[in-house]
């Protein structure tokens, strides 16, 4: 497997939200005008699109054969950096509450931090089908943007069944059958959702099938970069026609859309092709592309901890409590990493059955 140099772009995304959710830090009339700029939504679905690459590349080669592994070493990558930001967060919102001085990121809180049906939910926050509200009944939620990760089960899951089908064929047309299944039912189930938001709007749901297509670009990116076919590139370019109408109708669920935000979203697209046709980085540049890939998924998880922890204990506002944000949040990233990401590399390398980087 090719090393990808993803991980600078990776940590550039990552930043992004950092960059877009720091905004409650600043005053009110620069917060409204910078927060039109919505560049966590822009970030978000490149993201997806990226995890798709990855993904597909991976069932294809360490995991060829092995979709139980697949499913076991992605677990293993999501939920400890979750459960360690969770707890951290936890402690942290739990003691601002009892002060009466929290200022949550996102919803109002409703309930105590610390009653057990509020944590129940946080814990079963990233399975999907389980958003937060369902079980706490307010829509706090101690990590707001753990709905991503959601998402990202739920492909990981397709993915999962996709390969054990896969597997459990003997037929060239069996499998060849599955890949193409998978994709029509991905493609059926995005249609879907379009027919019943033209019929009922917002309240046909389903609002997390927008990131189909988002998805479906990655997987479709890496089958034209590995097989260099007509098919293939057919295929690259239906789902890159899906990706800006899925964005767009984004914005009807609180993420507006600006003339410079899709040329924004089709120059990072363009540049997730690039990069996955560039060749390996050797030397320094391999050595901190790596590492700043490390840190991009802890700065992810764990940036609102430090914001809220801001904007909780001082009421000022402006560029030097934004600033002491970043600092801080990359700081706490760096630290998560460290204590939860290290030593879980090497379990993760054992069931992956080789060392990535």
């Amino acid at each position: 497997m090719t090393y990808r140099p993803f991980g600078a772009f990776r940590f550039v995304l990552a930043m992004m939200v950092l960059l877009q959710h720091g905004l409650l830090l600043l005053p009110g009339g620069a917060r409204d005008a910078f927060y039109q700029l919505e560049l966590g939504a822009v970030a978000v679905a490149v993201f997806f699109a990226l995890s798709g690459f990855i993904v597909a590349e991976a069932t294809g080669s360490f995991y060829a054969g092995r979709p139980g592994a697949f499913l076991t070493n992605r677990v293993l990558r999501v939920v400890p950096p979750y459960l360690a930001a969770l707890a951290l967060s936890v402690l942290i919102d739990s003691w601002l509450f009892a002060a009466g001085r929290l200022v949550p990121l996102d919803a109002p809180v409703m309930l105590p931090p610390w009653q057990r049906r509020v944590l129940l939910s946080a814990v079963l926050e990233i399975v999907p089908g389980m958003p937060a509200y369902r079980l706490s009944g307010q829509d706090f939620s101690f990590i707001p943007f753990a709905w991503t990760l959601r998402v990202e089960f739920a492909f990981y899951l397709v993915a999962f069944v996709t390969c054990w089908l896969i597997v459990s064929g003997r037929a060239d047309a069996w499998r060849e059958a599955i890949g193409a299944g998978a994709f029509a039912g991905g493609y059926a189930a995005f249609g879907l959702f379009l027919w019943r938001h033209w019929l009922y709007g917002a309240a046909g749901g389903g609002l997390q099938l927008l990131n189909i297509p988002f998805f479906a670009f990655g997987v479709c990116a890496f089958l034209a970069l590995r097989d260099d076919g007509r098919v293939a590139r057919l295929h690259l370019l239906f789902a890159a026609a899906l990706v800006p109408v899925a964005f767009v109708l984004c914005g009807e669920r609180g993420h507006p859309v600006l003339a410079w935000q899709l040329p924004m979203l089709i120059v990072l697209f363009g540049t997730l092709l690039v990069l996955a046709r560039a060749p390996a980085p050797a030397g320094w540049v391999r050595v901190w592309d790596r590492r700043l890939g490390e840190l991009s998924y802890p700065l992810y998880i764990s940036h609102g901890i430090v914001l809220t922890l801001l904007a909780s204990l001082s009421a000022a506002r402006g560029a030097a409590p934004y600033g002491m944000a970043v600092v801080g949040a990359l700081g706490l990233a760096v630290w998560l990493h460290a204590l939860v990401e290290k030593p879980m590399r090497r379990v993760r390398d054992r069931v992956r059955g080789a060392q990535v980087g």
